[in-house]
């Protein structure tokens, strides 16, 4: 490693030789992990405490698949795992699991998106979402990915890390605020308006941090939306003059503009000058008027056409603005400087930057600052994030509130991990692998309520239920096969992006002399369509008056797709290749793609109905195939939409499982949620999810259509759900239920286990 000669004069030699194996691309995690356990277990003695019982192989099967890929295991992984009478299957499966590039990225991506508040389905967003899944896809050591964050600039199809300042667009303080809460733990919100009251920052302080990143503006972003407008307008001119005939004539809006312009004394001279009365100039006046007016109102579906067109594009770049230095607010009342000084920009610990003129050398400045291995605090926070991540508790609590007089209970425990971090080279990865090959990790649960401000000895990891997306990840790895691989929205991604980025440059890198003309056709198209829009509206009110509601549904969606088509033409007509002048498809994606981990199947699952078993008479039959139906129904419901997490839109929509189980909203840091609430109780009371589970074309039910034998399927919905066999007395009490209510009892224990704190719970 590069970092090892400097390593050995900061720290002693035992550690460097532990650690430079990481040098070697097998890099065995044991070692290190073996004297993270020390630490642990010199600490648990010196407080008179004895660590948990390492758990069970079903247990540790379940909670790694959880911590590293974000799910339950399927049969066949389970029995894979179980099975094997290698020495050595549990470093191997953390390997294993680590190494899935598409696992690991659909569970982690939630960690970094809550971080850094990356927004769902907005234009911008989609952009620097799919950079950041590629990012954790190739396992960008965690230094070079937030120097990429905050150095972000230009356009985001060229740099998406542009989207980091651009998810804070119109508010660089706050902006300023979240990059040291999220990449040094400390908070500097109050800082903003007053010398902190309970740490040592001030006022100052706050603005000479922000000063670094100052003036940069993320809005517009579209060079030739005003010179369009500009155009039209031009032309619009244009047709006025050309009616008036005469040079030098007033441009005049209105009639108001016209008797105000004859009221004046000058006027006469103009009169005379070009032998007109002033009857004859109100002529002329009003010829142009009336040429200006139909211009506008020939031009007027252009200009709706550019406000459609343009607007997904703003948003798009971030760029720095002319003489926008920071200055101190207009009520700084402290006595190193005064209100609308300007501020030089400075850190708040460590190294000092000399800074630049230049705004973007001083931007990358403060980005190595930040990042920089002597940084007190970058390598600390990331490590106690990551730490908190695996085993539930931070070494510090607050992860982002670490201040002077943080009191760490396990410090030689901490500079350790600081010092693994730094000799890895900050790979995330091989970090956690770390981690995960503790004993601590393989210890029981930490069971008893823990209050904040307690210390956390770490006897066991604590107690935590799953996210929202561990949850909906485990029930779509029941119900869809291949479920790490499957994107059926993946397709419609690329689109979108490819969409924007046609828009984009057919509307921004051409010349406006090419791109007026393709404007004002799509203005001809947007004409006729709303004569033909008005007539189908009119037909369709007299249908529903006439009580006509099929015609007037049949119109609706006529007119509909009419619209479908006319927006085609629009993008057909505007949107072209840069290259060779074609209408733009997928085209301009290609590569786009290339570094995310590939998915097997981009289609949505749908049920096949089946048979009714033989043997059965006609009433039998009908009874089976209602509920069959209804099964498929729900499956369907279900399958519909059923993928990971990862592969939805992200926020989901309000309502949606995902939020209900506590997804964040992305509004602030950190925001997503474990505790328990009645809409979660309702929704799994009263959901399809059972029902699709269950059903003989999820996973679950493919393998619960093999036997026949209660005890057999019962056997199979616990492996399946969780991870392990059911005891005998279970086994007793299920089948005593199938022998009174038959095939409905597997369908209720699915139900009753996904609503079990067994299922919901990380044992």
């Amino acid at each position: 490693m590069m970092k090892t000669a400097a390593l050995k004069i900061l720290f002693p030699l035992s550690i460097v030789l532990l650690l430079s194996s990481a040098e070697a691309a097998d890099f065995d995690p044991r070692p290190a992990a073996g004297k993270v356990d020390s630490f642990l277990n010199a600490h648990l003695e010196s407080e008179g405490l004895t660590a948990n019982p390492t758990i069970s192989d079903n247990q540790f099967l379940r909670r790694t698949y959880l911590a590293i890929i974000g799910r339950v295991p399927t049969i066949e992984e389970a029995d894979a795992f179980l099975e094997s009478t290698a020495s050595d299957k549990h470093s191997g499966l953390i390997q294993e699991l680590l190494a899935n590039d598409a696992g690991y990225t659909a569970h982690h991506y939630h960690f970094w998106a809550d971080l850094l508040r990356v927004e769902g389905n907005v234009h911008w967003a989609i952009e620097y979402r799919e950079w950041l899944k590629k990012q954790i896809a190739a396992n960008t050591p965690y230094d070079d990915l937030v120097r990429s964050l905050v150095t972000g600039h230009g356009l985001v199809f060229d740099n998406p890390a542009a989207g980091y300042y651009i998810r804070d667009t119109g508010m660089p303080l706050d902006n300023m605020s979240n990059t040291v809460r999220i990449f040094l733990g400390t908070r500097l919100e109050c800082a903003q308006c007053h010398n902190h009251p309970f740490d040592k920052w001030t006022q100052m302080d706050y603005f000479r941090m922000a000063a670094f990143t100052y003036g940069y503006d993320h809005r517009g972003g579209n060079p030739h939306r005003s010179g369009v407008h500009d155009a039209l307008r031009e032309e619009e001119k244009a047709a006025y003059f050309d009616a008036v005939g005469i040079e030098g004539f007033p441009f005049l809006k209105g009639e108001p503009e016209m008797e105000q312009f004859l009221s004046k004394p000058s006027t006469e001279n103009f009169l005379e000058r070009h032998q007109l009365t002033g009857d004859e100039f109100r002529e002329r006046a009003r010829r142009g008027i009336a040429a200006r007016v139909e211009a506008e109102t020939r031009n007027e579906p252009v200009y709706g056409s550019i406000g459609k067109l343009y607007n997904i594009t703003t948003y798009l770049e971030v760029r720095h603005l002319n003489e926008t230095d920071l200055k101190l607010p207009h009520d700084y009342q402290y006595d190193d400087a005064k209100p609308h000084d300007l501020v030089t920009p400075g850190t708040m610990f460590g190294a000092d930057i000399s800074p630049s003129a230049d705004p973007s050398e001083r931007k990358t400045a403060y980005a190595e600052w930040l990042t920089s291995p002597e940084n007190p605090r970058f390598t600390r926070v990331i490590v106690n994030r990551l730490w908190k991540r695996a085993f539930g508790h931070g070494i510090f609590e607050p992860a982002d509130d670490l201040t002077d007089t943080t009191v760490i209970h396990q410090p030689e425990l901490l500079a350790y991990l600081e010092d693994l971090m730094r000799e890895l080279d900050y790979d995330v990865r091989a970090f956690q692998n770390v981690l995960f090959h503790t004993d601590l990790f393989r210890r029981e649960m930490h069971r008893e309520d823990h209050f904040p401000g307690m210390p956390f000895h770490f006897a066991g990891p604590l107690m935590q239920r799953m996210s929202g997306e561990q949850i909906w990840d485990s029930v779509a790895t029941l119900v869809i096969p291949g479920v790490d691989t499957h994107g059926p929205q993946r397709q419609k991604t690329q689109d979108r992006m490819a969409q924007m980025r046609a828009t984009y440059y057919s509307l921004n890198e051409r010349s406006i002399e090419e791109v007026l003309p393709r404007m004002k056709q799509v203005g001809e198209l947007l004409r006729a369509y709303s004569t033909v829009q008005v007539e189908y509206e009119k037909r369709i009110t007299a249908a529903y008056a006439d009580r006509e509601n099929e015609k007037a549904r049949q119109l609706t969606d006529e007119l509909k797709e009419k619209e479908r088509t006319l927006d085609r033409r629009r993008r057909e007509i505007v949107l072209v290749d840069l290259e060779g002048g074609r209408t733009v498809p997928a085209a301009m994606m290609a590569g786009m793609s290339a570094e995310l981990p590939e998915v097997s199947s981009t289609q949505i699952v749908k049920g096949v109905p089946r048979n009714p078993p033989e043997g059965m008479d006609k009433e039998e039959q009908k009874r089976w195939r209602d509920r069959e139906q209804v099964s498929l129904r729900q499956f369907n419901e279900v399958a519909r939409e059923m993928a990971r997490a990862v592969e939805l839109d992200s926020p989901a929509r309000r309502g949606h499982f995902l939020r209900d189980f506590g997804q964040s909203d992305r509004d602030v840091i950190e925001n997503a949620s474990t505790n328990a609430s009645v809409p979660q109780a309702l929704y799994l009371l009263n959901s399809p999810l059972s029902v699709a589970i269950s059903n003989p074309n999820s996973v679950l039910g493919a393998h619960l259509e093999q036997t026949s034998e209660p005890a057999e399927k019962i056997r199979t919905i616990y492996r399946a759900m969780l991870t392990r066999e059911p005891s005998d007395r279970e086994v007793t009490r299920i089948l005593n239920d199938y022998d009174s209510h038959g095939e409905e009892t597997i369908e209720d224990l699915v139900w009753a286990l996904l609503n079990s704190r067994q299922f919901l719970f990380i044992q």
